[in-house]
């Protein structure tokens, strides 16, 4: 269904607003409509202290409704409207605790998504001949056009160059990561790529969009396994959820992909809840290192968790199990070689591996860090948690019996299903065995470990430029207002109207000058007169 509103039409260039309405719009507002609802009754408690609360709830709404504008739209003159939304929004968000870190952090994602808008402002420009903007009615063979549609996407959901803001995203308050990073935001690139999933196969864009999602995959799930950050662990697992998506998409298949993005977003959502809720008690210490023990505090909280992370790891009948069993399997039936196959349950094992990590640290760690003293029963936190830790449950089967009940089925070899499991244990035990290694041993590696962790030094490119900018602007603003520009610029004017007015003063001040002025008017009333004079003669 189309509903389009004319805005105004300029020559043969009609820019409308247009609502396409379809099952899978549907459902992901609703999807992201329960889940922001479930985050504003959470941050009703988790916000309760502080003093600007109502203005980060409004701020909150605002990204919702531009998330909204976003996925009801496949113009691109109205996709700009939620598109930068999101983009501003989520830098207010994410500098709210005021501090070097969260600026820094700020600063870094608004410029990489600077990048997607100015990709998609060359597109509307690239657009304008066609005299309409609208992308589902036109099967583009223009590379460019395509490469720049591909860059836009990848921005905003944090594909591997330009994977780094999701990370340092993590300044923001807990209940923004839950909606920000599960549901909204980072999805938003892979909705509009499902959406327009066709343009990228006519240009067989498909190798290309497979690699960036191979590449994400990994590298988010090894930075997982190496980070002590409890946020941006779980960030991590979301871009490499991600990355799996993308892979996907880029054989086509587009209501699976959809299938596991919103029961993804179901438990990655309860996940960060339940992070926010650990760190609370643990004093708003966010290092694993320091938790542990967690399962005699907390015990209501680790269990939400503990499902939720289990359905991150597929396991069966929880809802991640539907989702994510269903996309590797259509993986397993598709013609792909062997690399990727290799390099998917390398990912799997990853997956697996800093799930247990984390659950390891939350509950069988040693606690060195007395965290009794900041415990407290939230009922609306845990309403919320409730609610969403049912959704995780029920809603992978549910979504599984409504679409795919009559859609495909697929049925494949026993042992080629046994290997996906066969990893899951694999990568289990290779846990345990790293647990009992000894330490020398890893410190043996510790250069490798290192490179890794710093995201192959990704974030240290990231963070240059952006110090390179910051100096840049800095320049600028001593140069401009600073300096002799301020004093010819604005001050250079007040200087001059002051003269002249203080010569004007002057002359009215001086006796003798006042005289020859009174001489001057005196001469010109005597001219005038004569001239009206002669004027009326001639009539």
């Amino acid at each position: 269904m189309f509903i389009e509103w004319m805005i105004f039409s300029l020559h043969s260039c009609d820019i409308k607003f247009i609502m396409f309405i379809d099952w899978m719009m549907l459902m992901f507002i609703s999807v992201v409509m329960f889940i922001s609802s479930m985050v504003m009754i959470y941050s009703k408690e988790y916000m309760m202290m502080d003093l600007k609360k109502k203005y980060f709830i409004m701020i909150l709404m605002m990204f919702v409704i531009s998330m909204i504008l976003m996925i009801i739209s496949p113009n691109i003159i109205s996709i700009i409207l939620g598109w930068d939304g999101l983009g501003l929004i989520s830098y207010c968000l994410i500098i709210y605790y005021q501090n070097m870190y969260s600026y820094n952090s700020g600063m870094l994602t608004l410029l990489i998504n600077r990048i997607g808008d100015v990709m998609l402002l060359m597109m509307i420009f690239m657009m304008l001949n066609l005299g309409s903007w609208n992308l589902l009615f036109y099967s583009f063979n223009n590379k460019m056009f395509i490469m720049m549609f591909l860059i836009m996407l990848m921005t905003k959901s944090a594909q591997v160059p330009f994977s780094m803001w999701l990370p340092a995203a993590m300044a923001a308050p807990t209940p923004v990561s839950s909606l920000v990073h599960s549901s909204t935001l980072v999805t938003a690139g892979i909705f509009l790529l499902m959406r327009f999933n066709k343009i990228f196969l006519l240009n067989s864009m498909s190798i290309i969009i497979m690699f960036f999602g191979l590449m994400t995959m990994l590298i988010a799930s090894i930075n997982a396994l190496m980070e002590f950050d409890f946020k941006k662990i779980i960030a991590f697992s979301t871009l490499s959820q991600l990355g799996l998506m993308m892979l996907m998409l880029s054989l086509g298949m587009t209501n699976y992909v959809f299938f596991h993005l919103i029961s993804h977003a179901m438990f990655k959502s309860l996940l960060f809840l339940c992070s926010g809720v650990m760190i609370h008690y643990m004093n708003s210490m966010q290092d694993i290192r320091y938790m542990g023990n967690l399962i005699n505090e907390t015990p209501l909280v680790v269990l939400y968790f503990n499902f939720s992370n289990l359905s991150l790891c597929g396991f069966p009948f929880l809802s991640g199990f539907y989702s994510k069993d269903l996309l590797y399997e259509m993986m397993l039936i598709s013609n792909l070689n062997k690399l990727t196959y290799y390099m998917l349950y390398l990912c799997i094992m990853l997956t697996m591996m800093y799930s247990i990590r984390l659950t390891y640290y939350l509950i069988f760690n040693l606690n060195m860090f007395n965290s009794l003293s900041m415990k407290f029963d939230s009922f609306l936190m845990n309403t919320s948690m409730c609610l969403l830790f049912y959704m995780s449950i029920i809603f992978g089967s549910m979504i599984n019996w409504l679409l795919f009940s009559s859609l495909m089925l697929s049925i494949i070899d026993l042992n080629i299903k046994f290997n996906l499991y066969l990893m899951m244990l694999l990568s289990s035990s290779m846990m345990l065995i790293m647990k009992i290694i000894y330490i020398d041993y890893k410190l043996f590696f510790y250069n490798l470990i290192n490179l890794l962790s710093m995201f192959l030094y990704l974030l240290k490119i990231s963070l240059y430029n952006n110090f390179n900018l910051l100096k840049f602007s800095q320049l600028l603003m001593n140069i401009n207002d600073l300096s002799w520009n301020e004093y010819y610029g604005s001050f250079m004017m007040k200087f001059i109207l002051n003269k002249i007015n203080l010569m004007t003063f002057s002359l009215y001040i001086n006796k003798f000058m006042l005289m020859i002025l009174m001489f001057i008017y005196f001469i010109m009333g005597i001219y005038l007169f004569l001239y009206l004079y002669s004027l009326n003669k001639t009539l």
